[in-house]
């Protein structure tokens, strides 16, 4: 019965009590302003146990809430600019076609100014030679009423005939003087004409300095507007000054958040020895805290029994300061190296 006992239901005196301990270390530095637990009280899980000074963490979030606000500004203004880029390419586009149309037209009255010059130059050319007939046919006239005043005068012709010479030559110094008239006329039409055709050739070449001006200002309002949009980046919640702002404002609030320190699990707090006004630095442990959820015994046992204990085998414990109380169990797992006390650091 005993080497039934002993081979069958391996027991052992080497065990201990253990459980998870958690270092309660903060993970924000500041002054402590609350300290709601005592040393070695049982918490439940969530409730506060310290709260750290959040002053100056909150005056951080206020201070990220408002670089979010003037970033979301900024970037609307950037928006807004970049449409105003667009449009003023929008309305150098416009000038641009304005300035062709005006080279068309110029183009358009010069042809035409050209038309008109040469018909008035056909005009003077015409009212000359009219001029040069008039004055051919007043010198014949001329010379024919001469001849008829001596003829008259010797009396070989009749006073009739002399007198209607002379009435001629009257009548052709008149139509001379209409066709110098006229000739004056064809002269001015084609001096305006010319001014006319030389204006049209001043405003083509105004157009065609204003179209050079237009294409230089589409050139320039294309290249404020790219640098504008690169400037900007990605346009609304993705820009990537307000998710640089947001990430500023989520890291502040949980910079925040960090200042009140809750109990992880249900449990107990240990080798705690603080009072509030100390002063408690990110990653320095202060106090411990004991999962009570997490006991266990670990027992030592030599490696012949081991054959003889699986998961889930019944254990029965049983403490020495309480030897009449016996706790059940059962066996969770078995360890593939031990850690002795007094053998190797257990810290923890």
């Amino acid at each position: 019965l005993l080497y039934h006992r002993y081979s069958a239901q391996p027991w052992t005196r080497d065990g201990q009590v253990r459980a998870d301990v958690v270092k309660i270390a903060p993970r924000v530095g500041g002054y402590l302003v609350e300290v709601n637990v005592q040393d070695n009280q049982f918490v439940l899980q969530g409730e506060i146990l310290f709260q750290i000074d959040p002053s100056s963490y909150q005056l951080a979030v206020d201070k990220a809430e408002v670089e979010l606000a003037q970033a979301r500004e900024d970037v609307e203004a950037l928006e807004a600019t970049v449409r105003a880029a667009k449009a003023m390419v929008k309305q150098r586009n416009a000038a641009v076609d304005s300035a062709k149309g005006k080279i068309t037209e110029a183009q358009a009255g010069i042809e035409s100014a050209k038309a008109t010059t040469q018909e008035a130059e056909s005009g003077v050319a015409s009212a000359r030679a009219f001029v040069a007939q008039v004055t051919a046919l007043l010198e014949e006239a001329k010379r024919e009423a001469e001849r008829a005043r001596r003829l008259a005068d010797r009396e070989a012709g009749s006073k009739e005939t002399a007198e209607a010479k002379a009435a001629a030559v009257q009548a052709f110094h008149a139509q001379l003087d209409s066709a110098n008239a006229g000739l004056q006329q064809a002269q001015a039409t084609l001096a305006k004409t010319k001014a006319a055709q030389n204006e049209a050739q001043a405003k083509l070449v105004i157009a065609q300095n204003g179209l050079v001006e237009a294409e230089a200002g589409v050139i320039t309002a294309v290249a404020d507007r790219d640098q504008t949009r690169a400037y900007l980046g990605e346009a609304g919640e993705e820009n990537v000054r307000l998710r640089s702002a947001k990430v500023q404002l989520e890291q502040a609030k949980l910079d925040l958040s960090w200042t009140t320190i809750y109990a992880p699990a249900d449990g107990y707090v240990t080798n705690m020895d603080l009072l509030s006004g100390t002063f408690v630095s990110p990653g320095t442990p202060f106090a411990l805290f004991v999962d009570a959820a997490s006991f266990r015994v670990d027992g030592y046992f030599p490696e012949t029994k081991l054959k003889h204990i699986q998961p889930g085998d019944r254990a029965v414990i049983t403490l020495m300061g309480h030897p009449e109380q016996r706790l059940e169990g059962e066996v969770e797992s078995i360890g593939f190296a031990i850690n002795p006390p007094n053998l190797v650091e257990t810290e923890g």
